[in-house]
């Protein structure tokens, strides 16, 4: 407990000195209205510059919502005379400097630009006004359910012909600002000395009469017509106060003493807790033990799936050949993972697949082996020559062998898949897709074969399912890539974007005359670089090859 504390009776000044320190007082009374004053007109003008921040900011947001439709539509046009129409409308706002319109792929559709307003002040111009003088919107398409990015409007607003609105604005309410502070000022000082400061001169010096041995002996008269305010408020504090304290001297010896004894309790209690804590502890360490025995044992298991899934891949050493160059690049997004790739020669054909299962992990690793089954005995025993007649057959067999193609299906899980069939001796490719794409670099040209829009072996798979197919002239130097999405939907980059196919064409085709080797470890590279320090989002896989003729 906490002694309350009387001030020594040497060091109390009297009421006639008190009332010598008057001018004194009034100075400082004065100085403080002052100081209240001028910051009122400061907390005034800050008040100004954030409402006029916040308008413009609502009026540049609401300008932006009301061309944003023509916007998106110029955008997903490629059109520069709806985005000129754009620019022309929000520079009629005489605050703004720059509007940009540009297209998914960063291309300028229509730009307009003022010249900056002088000011005389251009530095503090830029740092009152320079956080938010850009503002950008970015442009969305709503296609079939889909939201598609289509491009980017950006609007930069003038700090200099901001600063001069706000100069002209606080120049006309600076002089009432400056009269009313002076009157403030006045008005303070005469009602603080008549209604603060006499009679607290006068509590101070009875205050200073107070013996701090019998503080309740000495209470303080009531200030006259003060009984109801604060001064009477405060008068009546410090007398219960000086009661109290009397009353709190008496009681402080049984406290320390209740004190003490709460002490020896809470250390008899901290004995028995950490006893108690001590066979906790124990439990937890065995628990721990328990969960990492586990842990290891699903780790190994994972790890020993790995080497199995890896086992039904082939060898990437094996692929190239006298009649094949390849190149591979399986990157599960866990220890195993849900893409699979497969090339194989019956004669004078060589087949190659990427396929894409439900999922990835334990569930996609398992899904992998069903389909791995599956492909061998539908190249083995029914079809190799024709890769719509390998999809349609394997689109079957998963649907009947994971019990899809009834009402009560148990689950809903199938694949993506695109199959090559090369056939040597007629210098022929062959493709057929399930929503993946064939990339062919031909002649100094990259050129994107998109596969049939569907998926296999789902419950809404229908059973009899037609793909098409696609022949190629295969001519020497012929490159093919085959890859899964886990590729191009990698987010990265310094905006957050996409990978995207379309980078992906501009970098292969950068190293299309290269090995397949280095094209591939180049590829790689740069979709690290993409990702910085994020993890991949998907299985990925990239399957390169080029046929020797």
């Amino acid at each position: 407990m906490k002694d309350f504390v009387i001030p020594d009776q040497g060091v109390t000044r009297s009421v006639g000195v008190f009332e010598g320190l008057s001018f004194k007082q009034a100075v400082a009374t004065l100085v403080i209205a002052l100081t209240l004053g001028l910051v009122a007109g400061a907390w005034d003008l800050m008040a100004d510059y954030r409402r006029m921040r916040q308008e413009v900011t609502d009026a540049t947001t609401a300008n932006l919502a009301l061309v944003r439709g023509l916007a998106v539509e110029a955008a997903f046009l490629l059109s520069a005379d709806l985005a000129g129409e754009v620019a022309n409308g929000l520079m009629q706002d005489p605050v703004v400097a720059e509007v940009r319109l540009v297209d998914n792929f960063g291309d300028v559709l229509g730009r307009k630009e003022r010249p900056g307003a002088e000011t005389a002040f251009p530095e503090l111009a830029q740092w009152l006004f320079g956080d938010f003088t850009s503002h950008s919107l970015l442009l969305k398409s709503d296609q079939k359910g889909t939201s598609l990015d289509v491009g980017r409007l950006d609007l930069r607003l003038d700090p200099g012909r901001l600063m001069s609105r706000y100069i002209s604005h606080i120049a006309s309410t600076a002089a009432a600002g400056a009269a009313r502070t002076v009157l403030l000022c006045l008005l303070v000082v005469a009602v603080f000395y008549v209604l603060i400061t006499k009679p607290l001169l006068k509590i101070s010096a009875a205050i200073g009469k107070v013996d701090p041995e019998r503080p309740g002996d000495f209470l303080i008269a009531m200030p006259p017509r003060h009984q109801r305010d604060e001064l009477g408020l405060l008068a009546s504090t410090v007398n219960a106060l000086l009661d109290q304290t009397q009353r709190g001297l008496r009681a402080r010896d049984a406290a320390e003493a209740e004190l003490a004894a709460l002490a020896r309790d809470l250390e008899q209690r901290v004995v028995e807790r950490t006893a108690e804590l001590a066979q906790e502890k124990e439990v937890v360490e065995r628990a721990n033990m328990e969960l990492e025995k586990a842990s290891r044992f699903i780790s190994d298991g994972i790890r020993y799936a790995s080497r199995i899934q890896t086992a039904l891949l082939p060898d990437p050493a094996t692929l190239s050949g006298s009649m094949m160059d390849f190149a591979v690049g399986w990157h599960p997004f866990e220890i195993v993972g849900g893409d699979y790739y497969w090339a194989g020669k019956f004669g004078d054909k060589t087949v190659v697949t990427v396929m894409d299962c439900t999922g990835h992990g334990v569930p996609g690793a398992f899904m992998t082996a069903v389909v791995s089954s599956i492909l061998a005995r539908v190249l083995h025993h029914h079809q190799h020559e024709d890769p719509a007649a390998i999809l349609a057959l394997l689109n079957t067999l998963v649907k009947s062998a994971l019990r899809q193609d009834r009402a009560d299906a148990p689950a809903n899980d199938g694949l993506d898949a695109a199959i090559c069939v090369v056939d040597h001796g007629r210098r022929i490719l062959s493709f057929a897709g399930a929503n993946q794409p064939l990339l062919i670099w031909s002649k100094g040209e990259m050129k994107l074969v998109q596969g049939d829009r569907c998926s296999l072996g789902y419950c809404d798979s229908p059973a009899e399912l037609a793909l098409t197919r696609h022949d190629f002239d295969i001519a020497e130097g012929d490159t093919f890539y085959l890859y899964t999405d886990g590729l191009v939907d990698q987010m990265g980059g310094p905006s957050q974007r996409l990978f995207g196919r379309r980078r992906l064409l501009e970098a292969l085709s950068g190293v299309a005359d290269l090995p397949l080797e280095q094209q591939k470890e180049k590829l790689f590279a740069l979709l690290a670089e993409w990702r910085g320090g994020q993890a991949l989002r998907d299985d990925t896989t990239f399957v390169a090859f080029r046929p020797r003729l």
